[in-house]
C-alpha cells in the first residue's frame, strides 16, 4: 500500500506540474470550486489540514491571484472563492486528472477498476 502510495505520487506531482500545480492546491482549488464561499476552517476540514497550514497556503494563493476572498465583516468567517485565474487552472489540470484516474493509466481493467475503487471506498470507511 505504501509503495503504491508512493508511486501514484510521483506520477500525480509530476503530471500536475506540467500545468504549474501541486497536487495539495490542486485539492484546495477542486474543494473550492465545488464550495465556492466556504470559510477557511471549513476548506482546512475538507482538505485534512490544520486551520494554520490552511492560512499559510490561502496566503500563498492569494499572492498568486488564485483565490481571492473579501474582508469579513467583525465576527463572520473569512469566505473563500476561486478567481478567475483559479479557474483557468483548475480547468487545465482536470483532464490531467481524467486522465489518470482511466484505468488503463493504472494498469487495470475496467472491472479491476471498480473493484479496487470499492475496495478503497472501504479502507477510507474503516480508517476515517
Amino acid at each position: 500500500m505504501v509503495r503504491a502510495s508512493h508511486a501514484l505520487s510521483r506520477v500525480f506531482t509530476a503530471e500536475l506540474a506540467k500545468v504549474g500545480l501541486k497536487p495539495h492546491l490542486f485539492g484546495i482549488l477542486a474543494t473550492l470550486s465545488r464550495n465556492p464561499g466556504m470559510s477557511s476552517a471549513e476548506l482546512a476540514r475538507q482538505v485534512r489540514v490544520t486551520p494554520q497550514s490552511m492560512g499559510a497556503l490561502l496566503r500563498g494563493l492569494v499572492t498568486d491571484g488564485l483565490v481571492a476572498h473579501p474582508s469579513p465583516r467583525r465576527g463572520q468567517p473569512l469566505s473563500v472563492r476561486l478567481t478567475p485565474a483559479g479557474e483557468d487552472l483548475l480547468g487545465r489540470a482536470w483532464p490531467i486528472i481524467a486522465r489518470m484516474n482511466r484505468p488503463a493509466a493504472l494498469g487495470l481493467t475496467a472491472a479491476e477498476a471498480t473493484q479496487l475503487n470499492t475496495l478503497l471506498h472501504r479502507v477510507l470507511a474503516a480508517t476515517g
